[in-house]
């Protein structure tokens, strides 16, 4: 009886384990893009459905809410040849969430920065490296956004 039992046991451990939440990723890459200090100094639009279906909210080593995809939408390569700060910002048809895993591996996330419903983020001496780049939703349903990207002194 004992054997079943732990038979049981090992079968719903292998159940959830293999249910668990997906989260963001940045072990992948999403769309790549490279750029300098200086490409950045002229702003950068990148369109992107915004949304997707891992709820931040279960991930816990996470900041934030909201829904994305489990690869970035983005992964840019920064070439850092200025001292310049890096401004992330989004505009949607919805309520716009942002996620960035910056070169040195710290999440950042904003949702409602602005007086709209729109996220922005500033990376203050960006490094080199590459900075991976999630556009979400607040709510469940994805919709079209713009992410923008520019360098300021």
């Amino acid at each position: 009886m004992n054997i079943l039992r732990y038979a049981l046991l090992l079968a719903l451990a292998a159940v959830a384990a293999g249910t668990a939440a997906a989260c963001p990723d940045p072990a992948q890459s999403g769309e790549a893009y490279t750029y300098t200090s200086d490409d950045l100094w002229t702003r950068k639009v990148l369109n992107v459905t915004a949304g997707g279906g891992v709820d931040l909210a279960e991930c816990l080593d996470l900041p934030g809410l909201g829904r994305v995809i489990e690869r970035p939408d983005f992964t840019l390569r920064y070439n850092r040849t200025q001292q310049y700060n890096l401004r992330f910002t989004t505009s949607g048809a919805c309520d716009t969430v942002l996620l960035i895993n910056d070169a040195a591996g710290t999440w950042h996330f904003d949702d409602d920065s602005s007086e709209t419903a729109d996220a922005e983020i500033w990376l203050n001496g960006a490094a080199d490296g590459y900075i991976d780049v999630w556009i979400g939703t607040f709510g469940e349903a994805a919709c079209e956004a713009e992410l923008s990207i520019e360098a300021f002194k």
